[in-house]
């Protein structure tokens, strides 16, 4: 199912709706509808909708991904992916069975990284590749990561160049406060303290999932680095787990009919 959510006043849902009119031809199986966020603003505030044009697609009951403004390519991997998903039992992500990864789900816009080299942005550590999110004035971080919908977290991944990887870490669950004062002296969700080892064996760390299981946002300080370097630098970050469905089906159903075309 693609739940298209638009407003009136926005000129690219129009591109969107044009986009899934043609969709709705090509891919038969899949259900497409729309949600005027003017006219059921209960039902955008309860899937988090927090602009427009923004898709969000769901299989089995659950939020399989989420795409926003009118990137056609985007909007048609997405439906691709739902298509070739088998459900949680053929789940897997970075080697964890029966979860996904969830780093889609972060808001960008509204996730932070204090003490990042703005040459080197938080941006850079949600993309795989060459670029990095590096520490400025010395090794400290604390990011500030916020969700679209809850999720239920199993595990981190971190990836990074070995003499500047993260080592000392703590997590916090659901709080957006932290500092740097803060994320010293007080007690975190969990602490993490991470080796040569883990980052080579791919940086995947389990967390201890009865503490995150109804997660909106995360604060991650990081305390130091393998190296002793004044520069942290991570190259990947990503979030592994579950996504907690909020979306009542019924309630989009009532938002308006499907495309019609």
């Amino acid at each position: 199912i693609v739940v298209d959510f638009y407003s009136t006043t926005c000129p690219p849902c129009l591109l969107v709706d044009q986009m899934l009119g043609t969709l709705s031809m090509e891919y038969p199986s899949v259900g497409f509808y729309k949600v005027d966020i003017g006219r059921f603003s209960d039902v955008a505030m309860q899937c988090r909708i927090t602009a427009t044009p923004t898709l969000q697609f769901y299989k089995k009951g659950r939020t399989i991904n989420e795409v926003r403004g009118a990137n056609k390519k985007a909007i048609i991997d997405a439906i691709e992916a739902g298509l070739n998903d088998n459900g949680g039992e053929a789940r897997s992500a970075y080697g964890v069975i029966g979860h996904s990864d969830l780093t889609k789900l972060v808001i960008k816009t509204q996730s932070e990284c204090l003490n990042q080299d703005d040459d080197y942005p938080l941006d850079n550590a949600f993309t795989e590749g060459d670029s990095t999110l590096q520490s400025d004035v010395d090794e400290q971080m604390v990011l500030h990561i916020a969700f679209n919908q809850p999720i239920k977290l199993h595990s981190i991944m971190i990836k990074a160049p070995l003499e500047r990887a993260p080592k000392n870490i703590k997590i916090f669950s659901n709080r957006t406060d932290v500092g740097f004062d803060d994320a010293e002296s007080s007690t975190p969700t969990q602490e993490l303290v991470m080796d040569e080892g883990t980052y080579k064996s791919g940086g995947v760390v389990n967390l201890r999932y009865v503490r995150f299981q109804n997660v909106n946002s995360l604060s991650i300080f990081v305390a130091d680095n393998l190296g002793d370097d004044d520069v942290t630098a991570i190259s990947q970050l990503a979030f592994i787990g579950t996504a907690v469905d909020t979306a009542n089906m019924s309630e989009i159903r009532q938002g308006e009919d499907g495309h019609d075309h």
